[in-house]
């Protein structure tokens, strides 16, 4: 399920006879707007422009940014035991290797439930994960390994959104919204090529320690495979049985042979008994042509949103108010006189503060800014309704 604070988002208006809202940037007329007088109206009378959904997408994907972005500073090039195959296998592969954070990471403990490893898969921005990194979420952020030094860019976090899910196989598949150009993706390999106890390399995060590299071998191919996690989610598919290190962290990160070809996608590991599973490269090829195919032709998972019930107010200036009460926000969209929506300001449950300015050509907002509790502040740029690129600004 959606893990999402209680928000108030606020559209500001100018002023009216008790109250007077002075600027869009003022965040105390989120009183000013609370305190206008209401009547309710029909739900489809509102003409919405910036809709739950994408309100939703953006909180999320600045909270994915704020709890993702502390783990940073952990990453080091590995040190490779194995000898020349490791070191080019790494090489090749790890700039194809990403840090997907859905915001189930807490008091900076890595958890296998919305903080993974995902791999790029096409260079248009298509990247592939577990199911189990991304459940209940249908945005987040991405961060790419850094091309040179050792601290990946933090002022460049991509968000991206759910394209296709499969639980049962435990994969799924997401887009960049606007992803940059010369994404290098991982080559597939062949499930009939694969051998039992020939060596594989996988890249991670396993605990947090970003881009790490571990080796072993494949103990197993086995059909049908069942398993479940402590959420009770069940899941059956072709999986390689591994003799490695896997950790909380890896899942989503890819299985290679000697060649830097896939072999398969971390899946989970049977603790305590070094038993470890990834989805095979067969049931990856099903899943990727399949939710290919899907988006082809239109179809998608994204969530439209609650409705919910929908009041009008009035300023006295003469600027319209619409207040829309949902299960887990109240939002006030103001217009002028003119009818365009003017700014946003998003006030959540644990005191962060979203704005918004600079009005783009799709109803969207160019600019947001998320102001958390402690006084840091995270920037999203969009160039539509979606968050495009998430970064750190300075604090207040």
């Amino acid at each position: 399920m959606w893990l999402l604070p209680l928000l108030a988002v606020v559209i500001f208006a100018t002023s009216d006879s008790r109250t007077e809202v002075r600027s869009v940037d003022d965040a105390r007329s989120l009183d000013a707007l609370k305190s206008l007088d209401y009547a309710k109206v029909d739900n489809g009378k509102t003409g919405e422009t910036v809709g739950y959904s994408e309100l939703r997408n953006i909180i999320l994907a600045c909270e994915a940014y704020a709890r993702g972005v502390s783990m940073l500073p952990r990453f080091h090039e590995p040190v490779v035991t194995r000898g020349d195959t490791g070191i080019s296998v790494f090489r090749q592969v790890s700039p194809s290797v990403v840090l997907v954070v859905t915001g189930n990471v807490k008091d900076d403990k890595v958890t296998d439930m919305g903080f993974g490893t995902g791999v790029i898969i096409d260079p248009s921005g298509y990247i592939l994960t577990n199911w189990h990194v991304i459940t209940g979420y249908e945005a987040g952020v991405i961060f790419f390994k850094p091309a040179t030094g050792t601290t990946p860019e933090k002022n460049k976090a991509y968000v991206v959104t759910l394209v296709a899910q499969d639980e049962k196989a435990d994969l799924a598949l997401l887009k960049i919204v606007k992803p940059p150009a010369g994404l290098p993706p991982v080559q597939f390999g062949d499930i009939s090529m694969i051998q039992v106890a020939e060596d594989i390399h996988i890249i991670g995060h396993p605990h947090g320690e970003l881009w790490s590299y571990s080796t072993g071998v494949i103990s197993q191919i086995r059909d049908n495979y069942d398993w479940k996690y402590s959420d009770g989610s069940k899941h059956l598919a072709k999986v390689l049985q591994l003799q490695t290190a896997i950790n909380p962290g890896n899942s989503g990160g890819p299985v290679l042979d000697n060649t830097s070809k896939m072999l398969g996608l971390v899946s989970m590991s049977e603790e305590g008994q070094n038993l470890n599973y990834a989805v095979a490269i067969d049931v990856i090829r099903s899943f990727v042509a399949r939710s290919m195919a899907a988006r082809t032709r239109g179809a998608g998972v994204g969530s439209q949103g609650e409705k919910g019930e929908f009041y009008v107010g009035h300023t006295n200036s003469g600027l319209a108010v619409t207040k829309a009460v949902y299960s887990d926000c109240v939002a006030y969209t103001t217009r002028d006189q003119k009818g365009l929506v003017v700014a946003v300001l998003v006030h959540t449950a644990s005191g962060a503060i979203l704005t918004a300015s600079e009005p783009n050509a799709f109803g969207g907002f160019r600019d947001w800014s998320y102001k958390l509790p402690d006084g840091g502040v995270v920037v999203v740029t969009s160039d539509g309704l979606m968050p495009e690129l998430v970064s750190a600004g300075a604090r207040e």
